[in-house]
């Protein structure tokens, strides 16, 4: 019978990953991460963000689309805006930059 220290005795065999580790670290990612995006699209159905994209000219800027808001948070630009391209990330929404 061989013993556990033969099969691990290659340093080179040590170094690469193993595919059940490299499984197992992809489900615990999917599980870390997996009620971001349910959450951040809430929040934009709470803040009638895909209304607001909805009514709001093509072009539009997060900016703009914060300004419609009713918030006198001075970061609520920068907050929509990462919203928003989380949801294009995700592909819930699609976009458009200035040069095309």
């Amino acid at each position: 019978m061989g013993s556990n220290s033969e099969k691990t005795s290659n340093p080179a065999a040590r170094s690469l990953p193993n595919d059940n580790d490299e499984e197992a670290g992809v489900f615990a990612m999917q599980l870390a991460t997996g009620s971001v995006l349910p959450m951040v699209l809430r929040a934009a159905v709470e803040l009638d963000l895909l209304e607001l994209i909805k009514q709001a000219e093509p072009a539009a800027s997060a900016s703009e689309l914060a300004a419609r808001l009713p918030t006198k948070n001075p970061d609520a630009a920068a907050m929509v805006d990462r919203i928003l391209r989380f949801l294009v990330a995700h592909g819930v929404l699609t976009c458009t930059t200035e040069g095309g």
